[in-house]
């Protein structure tokens, strides 16, 4: 895995939620996470070098308008995964 080019598809996905939404980024182990509030959609972007072609989402509507939420994307070949936390 190249380093450089892994961190710049994680920030290109990154971007592509910021569009609409305040994110926070952290890792994981798979192990670590319990999948089972989550909803699993197949991703719209083009395919991916390092991650899954699925994100799991979880969201809630805070307020009248206002959503917090997190999305799950698995790294290939890896134990970890990354974590998007958002809200708008």
């Amino acid at each position: 895995m190249n380093i450089d080019s892994f961190i710049s598809e994680l920030a290109y996905i990154v971007k592509e939620y910021e569009e609409d939404f305040h994110c926070d980024l952290s890792f994981a182990r798979l192990d670590d996470i319990c999948f089972d509030e989550f909803e699993k959609q197949e991703c719209d972007k083009s395919k991916s070098k390092y991650f899954d072609e699925y994100e799991y989402i979880k969201q809630i509507e805070v307020l009248e308008d206002y959503f917090e939420g997190t999305i799950i994307r698995e790294i290939k070949g890896s134990d970890y995964c990354v974590i998007i936390g958002y809200s708008n």
